[in-house]
This record gives C-alpha cells, sequence and structure tokens, in this order.
C-alpha cells in the first residue's frame, strides 16, 4: 500500500472549505429583539419573495431564535437606498431588492 506524499493541508483544505460555504446565511437580522425581530434576504423579483432559498434562511433562523414558535407581523420589501439616490444614480445602485420579515416569539 503507498501513502500519499501529499500534506495534510492540501486534504483538508478543501473540506474545510466546503464546511464554511455550507454555513453561509442568505437571511440577516437586521433588528433582533429577546422576543423576535425583523429578518431579511435578498431576492431579484416578484416570483422570487415566497420560493426562494433565502425565505427558507429566513424561516430556519426565526425557528433557531424562536424554538417554540414565532407568528409574523408584517412582511414587505424593505428599501435598500432612498429613491432620490437611486434616480441619482440612473438606476444603477444594484437589482437586488430586499424582503423583510417581522416576527415574535410565540404563537399568541
Amino acid at each position: 500500500m503507498k501513502m500519499s506524499t501529499r500534506p495534510l493541508g492540501y486534504v483538508l483544505l478543501p473540506v474545510l472549505l466546503a464546511g464554511t460555504i455550507g454555513c453561509t446565511h442568505e437571511a440577516t437580522f437586521v433588528r433582533e429583539t429577546d422576543h423576535g425581530g425583523l429578518v431579511s434576504y435578498p431576492f431579484q423579483s416578484d416570483a422570487e419573495v415566497l420560493a426562494s432559498s433565502g425565505r427558507r434562511d429566513a424561516i430556519q433562523r426565526m425557528t433557531e431564535k424562536c424554538p417554540k414558535g414565532s407568528r409574523i407581523v408584517r412582511e414587505g420589501e424593505i428599501p435598500k437606498v432612498s429613491k432620490a439616490a437611486d434616480r441619482a444614480w440612473r438606476g444603477q445602485m444594484g437589482m437586488d431588492r430586499l424582503w423583510g420579515i417581522e416576527f415574535v416569539c410565540g404563537q399568541s
């Protein structure tokens, strides 16, 4: 049986990178309180709002925050930049839009 002459770092590096990439979140907390918060995720088209991986990630973050359940208070698009700034840049501020979900922990 022939042993590999590659250093261990060459073998472990791809494994570590794959693990790090798998831990990234599409959804982020805009505001977090003891009893809920506001989580947001990027989307590009209206069709993506309910069926995107960002929404699944947002729901997962809410579940982690509130393991006994949560209730959505409101949700909708969050402006990334002011309309005046977007007009000044002639729409070049980017295509991604942000969707926000405000929630509270508990089922009541």
